[in-house]
């Protein structure tokens, strides 16, 4: 089942409001259905069409991009044991 993340926040850069909406794909879905699911699910929460005057920024993150940052950087199975130089 895909899933959807929808979160509206402010960028203190530019001032503007930015409606972000992330959209994970079922496993089977090709990357031209993904595009097409994804357009028309924003279209739904906008309530209309996009066109060219929208301000858009598509970022694509690979399945292994998203796995590798979940993973907690101090995790303790990645903690390599260190010998104590002592003096």
């Amino acid at each position: 089942m895909a899933d959807v993340t929808i979160r509206f926040r402010h960028n203190p850069t530019t001032g503007k409001r930015e409606l972000v909406i992330n959209y994970e794909s079922d496993d089977d879905a090709l990357p031209h259905e993904h595009e097409r699911d994804h357009r028309a699910l924003v279209e739904k929460v906008l309530g209309r069409a996009l066109t060219e005057e929208d301000n858009l920024v598509i970022e694509r993150v690979s399945k292994e991009k998203v796995k590798e940052s979940e993973k907690p950087e101090d995790a303790p199975s990645q903690k390599q044991p260190q010998a104590n130089k002592g003096g």
